[in-house]
């Protein structure tokens, strides 16, 4: 079941750093750094940061750099070493045989990336492309608002709000970014929307319960996300009675807008007969919808429905086509099975350098296997080797890399969602 979705992580299964000092601040002519953080943001980007200021409300970044490199390129082992308690406060990494060098001057706001030097007057945000070659270019992405929810992980944070940081990344259009939100909302709406997502993140039962007001003066307005976040209390129980009924009933006039996860909430509850009783031919419906704007796990859900004839006939082959659109919007499950069912010829025709492709996508991402089902996936590379020549073994690694980077560009994708 999913939490309410304020940010979602992606890439690594890597806990979000942000190591604090007891440093007090200087009468400097820039922000003084007390910590710093860095986080694996997809198989082609990684992050680094320096902070300025943690509470118990919020955290201040002063400058934060995104990484750019060849799909898989982060997903080795890493060191992580930072120094604030002088000028130039230092971030430096390894990871693999790739060496990152980021020196922040608070008493001038001069900044060092890899060589290249800029200053904070012309931005706050960078990003590095071409991070593992030989000549990385060192981009500036303007000046942004760096402030950040307690809860909020830096660098996805920034994705999910910023459309001209997430165009820069993903080389869409920033109009792209804002598909999904409500255009008509006014700022009073989203105001409240904004203030209820602050109230509810505090264990106060009267703060949710005004929370969930909020909400609902937003959802009235047709606010989507609003509505959404009406069927989340509902659900949850969360400032006001629990009820799924009516969690269904908000859920619904989120999901007929396009809201994604509301469309994929009521999935699950005709599916588990949550709040309704169960219909697998709607849950699948909904589920559909999710899948359609883009929602992975959604597709993931239908490739089982087909494959296991819930709400409709078994289908093989159209469950290995919603199988492998999960597995291509980042779902481990759905890629072990594309890899298997590659493997067997089930509802698609065999091929086992395809196969072979697929599980070094899994062995990219071991680090979020437990072992058993690490030791099963290279028991399966290890009998595919046997098989394979090296051609084929070369063709492999080849599709692993575009497959990672596809992956990477969805992930991109889903942060486009509010």
């Amino acid at each position: 079941m999913r939490a309410l979705n304020f940010t979602k992580c992606l890439g690594a299964a890597s806990a979000c750093l942000l190591i604090l000092t007891a440093l007090a601040q200087a009468n400097e002519s820039g922000p003084r750094p007390i910590g710093a953080g860095a986080f694996p943001v997809s198989f082609t980007l990684a992050s680094a940061w320096f902070a300025d200021h943690a509470d118990a409300k919020r955290k201040n970044v002063t400058l934060l750099v995104y990484f750019e490199g060849t799909a898989g390129w982060q997903h080795q082992p890493t060191k992580f070493n930072w120094v604030v308690n002088q000028s130039p406060a230092n971030i430096q990494m390894s990871v693999g045989k790739t060496e990152i060098l980021v020196r922040y001057w608070s008493d001038s706001g001069d900044v060092e990336i890899q060589g290249t030097k800029v200053n904070l007057s012309g931005g706050n945000v960078f990003l590095v492309r071409g991070i593992d070659s030989a000549k990385p270019l060192v981009k500036a992405l303007g000046t942004q608002d760096l402030s950040f929810s307690v809860d909020e992980n830096p660098p996805v944070a920034l994705l999910k709000r910023s459309p001209d940081v997430w165009a820069a990344l993903s080389g869409k259009p920033a109009s792209e970014h804002s598909k999904s939100r409500s255009p008509s909302a006014s700022a009073e709406v989203v105001a409240w929307d904004t203030e209820g997502l602050r109230l509810l993140l505090t264990e106060n039962p009267d703060s949710q319960h005004k929370a969930c007001e909020l909400f609902r003066q937003a959802a009235l307005k047709g606010y989507a996300g609003s509505q959404y976040r009406m069927g989340y209390c509902y659900q949850t129980g969360k400032g006001v009675e629990q009820n799924f009924t009516t969690a269904n009933e908000w859920y619904e006039k989120a999901g007929n807008q396009g809201f994604v996860d509301a469309q994929y909430k009521l999935g699950h509850s005709y599916r588990v007969g949550r709040g309704t009783p169960i219909d697998l031919a709607t849950a699948l419906e909904w589920y559909k919808k999710a899948a359609n704007n883009g929602d992975g796990e959604a597709m993931q859900n239908v490739g089982w429905m087909y494959a296991t004839g819930q709400g409709t006939k078994a289908d093989a082959g159209e469950a290995y086509h919603w199988l492998l659109e999960a597995a291509k919007h980042g779902q481990t499950g759905a890629q072990f099975e594309v890899a298997r069912r590659l493997k067997d010829g089930d509802g698609v025709t065999k091929n086992l350098t395809d196969s072979y492709g697929w599980l070094l996508v899994l062995l990219a991402q071991e680090k979020n296997f437990q072992p058993d089902s690490l030791t099963q996936i290279k028991e399966m590379v290890k009998s595919m080797e046997s098989q394979l020549d090296k051609p084929a073994k070369e063709k492999a690694q080849v599709q692993c890399q575009d497959l990672l980077t596809t992956i990477s560009r969805n992930d991109l994708d889903g942060l486009a969602r509010p």
